[in-house]
């Protein structure tokens, strides 16, 4: 008699059932981490930024982690590089885009990522911000939609990034915008706006209705569902990952549990699993390890149980989704590889 294939995973499938974390950044050469993907299935999508921030490995650095780890062990993890905004006595230049993308992409990058400073920090001859929706940025969005090269983009905040810290609804932008007054926009008024992010990658999208976007972090509309939904419908081509953002989708159940769940199920197909999680070599290796599992695990009994929960990062319980193992396996697998191709080639035997 044939085996009935069950409808919902259980807490123990996590440990054998095949995972991405489609965006992480691991900067650390320690193998730990990466033993502790291994044994529970979970390949890894190393995020590359290009930032020059204090306290942070620059590019180089963080290709050299990446590097390291394909070396060791090829078919658990690829990456996305940070697209090089060469700065030139304080200007951005773009020139010989084409063949700096196409050098990342021959060194092995699935992707290419774009970061916050656009609209936040970088500015331009005329010390005005620059945005991701004005001519500069052209040559760029125009060889990557040609080429259909995939193009993570982190543009704006969550919402909460512009209230008081006491007035955000979860404890991570807390803690983060705490420790991050440069990026806590409440205190920065003369910078743009929360809405005029929003508008400015949508303005994008609009420009280049077949760009092969993924928007991160829900696509900084995370406070709202409803916001998202709207985006992907306006932009069919678009996919988002929940980087850092589960915690938001919590949130919104204890608010309205069956418009979270519903707008799973419906856009099932767009939605990317991933953690945002930052590995560093500075960092204590015990407590990374004890909260990268316990993400991971948090995540998993939320998406696939139906009991009541809690999580760090949410003040009030809140009831596990009980999603479809079908669902799961498209949020969890199968959609990290349609937005990124090249992971084919590179998470090899792991798919059904």
């Amino acid at each position: 008699m044939l085996q009935t294939k069950k409808k919902y995973y259980s807490p123990e499938d996590f440990y054998s059932i095949p995972k991405v974390d489609g965006h992480m950044h691991y900067y650390t050469s320690d193998l730990i981490f990466f033993e502790l993907a291994r044994s529970v299935n979970m390949r890894l999508v190393s995020i590359c930024v290009d930032f020059k921030e204090p306290g942070w490995p620059s590019p180089a650095q963080q290709l050299m982690f990446v590097d390291r780890l394909s070396r060791h062990d090829n078919g658990f993890i690829g990456y996305v590089a940070g697209v090089p905004l060469c700065e030139k006595d304080g200007k951005l230049s773009f020139q010989d885009i084409g063949e700096k993308i196409e050098t990342i992409l021959s060194q092995g990058a699935v992707g290419v990522k774009l970061w916050k400073n656009i609209g936040m920090k970088l500015k331009d001859e005329d010390g005005h911000m620059v945005m991701i929706d004005q001519p500069l940025f052209d040559p760029l969005l125009t060889y990557l939609d040609k080429h259909q090269i995939p193009l993570l983009g982190h543009f704006g905040e969550p919402r909460n990034c512009w209230l008081p810290i006491d007035e955000m609804t979860v404890l991570s932008d807390r803690r983060y915008f705490a420790r991050n007054p440069q990026y806590h926009m409440y205190l920065h008024p003369e910078l743009p706006s929360y809405e005029a992010q929003i508008k400015a990658r949508d303005r994008m999208l609009e420009k280049y209705p077949t760009l092969q976007f993924i928007g991160a972090h829900l696509m900084s509309c995370e406070w709202n569902v409803d916001e998202v939904a709207l985006r992907l419908d306006r932009f069919p081509v678009t996919g988002v990952d929940l980087a850092e953002r589960v915690c938001h989708l919590q949130y919104q159940s204890i608010l309205d549990y069956d418009k979270v769940r519903d707008f799973i199920l419906k856009y099932q197909d767009r939605l990317i699993y991933a953690t945002d999680i930052i590995l560093l070599e500075e960092l204590d290796v015990e407590e990374q390890m004890m909260e990268l599992k316990y993400r991971w695990e948090n995540h998993w009994n939320f998406f696939t149980q139906s009991d009541e929960q809690t999580s760090r990062l949410i003040e009030k319980p809140f009831r596990g989704l009980a999603l479809p193992r079908e669902v799961v396996d498209k949020i969890y697998f199968h959609n990290v590889l349609k937005y990124y191709p090249k992971l084919r080639n590179r998470f090899t035997g792991l798919f059904r």
